[in-house]
């Protein structure tokens, strides 16, 4: 990953708007930016960098940092230091405060992530440094498009994720409980040295028409429908699919809705084209469910991004209002929930091309 390229990117940005320096706050901000997750705050300025950390963090985001930034600590506890600790004693506002002025920089010409800023810490910087602006937005159009190593990084974390699901699918029998699943998926993604995108979802029967089921000790019976929903975070970046199967024989009626939602899936996979509305190629899934009497059971949007978070920018929904970028990474999965017989959701992570979208997840669909 080239975070130093990121923060010359985010520098030459903020200068637009005449602006010298940034305070970053908020942990997969911080992460994009300087490799670690470990800080409160990153300040930026144009000749020097601090990761301000919680004391105890200070020697993880030191190991972890890869712009050559200062780590400072902070504390309000009164105990014993180290000599070479580079710490200020206070909260973590006034240790803020104190930060910038180390920085050199003025508020008049400093931007923040002020939405990831509580708005004590917020009323009690401007009241001491004075007004700083907004820069969410900057980043936020930063982190939608991916560059190659994050794309990488996602499609690391998907491979894993299939083989996790892989070994899920080969433990299922008759008998075995959901909590069984979900723990041989998360002991497969740690074994690798890796972490969970989430919490994975794994539902069974009735209990797949809860779209965000928690897995439980529901056991397996032939026939029944299992939904699982799992992803990996490989390099600090996060994958994400679903597959919905039949464990033994399926039923007329549970092969014509698989089919429903795969071709759903498919329509909107084709729809998808760089400059296009979200909102359209949701409106594109829910066109095919519509026409087989389904739409009324699809009760969540379409995507969404994908990325250091598992929900970013952008949104594909009802509601979007996002035009699809070259480079940008989501989900597309459609679903059905019916009470009392089920759920049904397929969902892979693509990325759009200028000739239509790559997908990153490649596990196979028809499980039925």
């Amino acid at each position: 990953m080239n975070f130093k390229g990121r923060i010359e990117k985010i520098l030459n940005l903020i200068s637009e708007k005449e602006l010298d320096g940034a305070i970053i706050v908020g942990g997969s901000n911080i992460f994009y930016l300087s490799g670690t997750d470990a800080a409160s705050a990153l300040i930026i300025g144009p000749r020097e960098k601090i990761l301000l950390c919680p004391r105890l963090e200070a020697l993880r985001a030191q190991d972890e940092e890869k712009i050559g930034a200062r780590v400072i600590g902070y504390t309000e506890a009164d105990v014993e230091f180290l000599e070479d600790e580079d710490l200020i004693k206070g909260s973590f506002s006034e240790a803020l405060i104190k930060a910038l002025e180390i920085a050199g920089l003025k508020a008049e010409k400093t931007g923040i992530t002020k939405e990831k800023v509580s708005t004590k810490t917020l009323q009690k910087l401007e009241k001491t440094y004075g007004t700083v602006k907004p820069i969410d937005e900057i980043l936020k159009q930063m982190r939608r498009v991916k560059d190659s190593d994050e794309v990488e990084a996602i499609t690391k974390a998907s491979r894993l994720a299939e083989k996790a699901l892989r070994k899920a699918l080969y433990s299922m029998e008759k008998g075995v409980t959901e909590g069984e699943l979900a723990g041989i998926i998360l002991h497969e993604i740690y074994r690798a040295g890796a972490e969970p995108s989430f919490p994975p979802i794994v539902a069974f029967a009735e209990h797949s028409a809860h779209p965000h089921a928690k897995p439980g000790n529901k056991k397996l019976e032939r026939g029944d429908l299992v939904k699982i929903d799992l992803g990996a975070r490989v390099e600090g970046y996060c994958s994400d699919m679903t597959r919905t199967l039949v464990f033994g024989e399926a039923s007329e009626k549970q092969r014509q809705l698989l089919k429903a939602v795969l071709s759903s899936q498919q329509a909107a996979l084709e729809a998808l084209r760089v400059g296009v509305k979200g909102k359209a190629v949701d409106e594109k899934a829910r066109e095919v469910l519509r026409k087989k009497g389904l739409a009324k059971y699809f009760n969540h949007g379409l995507g969404h991004g994908v990325g250091v978070d598992i929900h970013e920018p952008p949104t594909l929904s009802p509601s979007s209002k996002d035009s699809l970028l070259e480079g940008e990474v989501f989900t597309v999965e459609p679903g059905i929930y019916i009470k009392g017989f089920g759920g049904i959701r397929i969902e892979d992570t693509v990325v759009l091309t200028s000739e239509g979208y790559k997908p990153l997840t490649r596990f196979e669909r028809e499980l039925w």
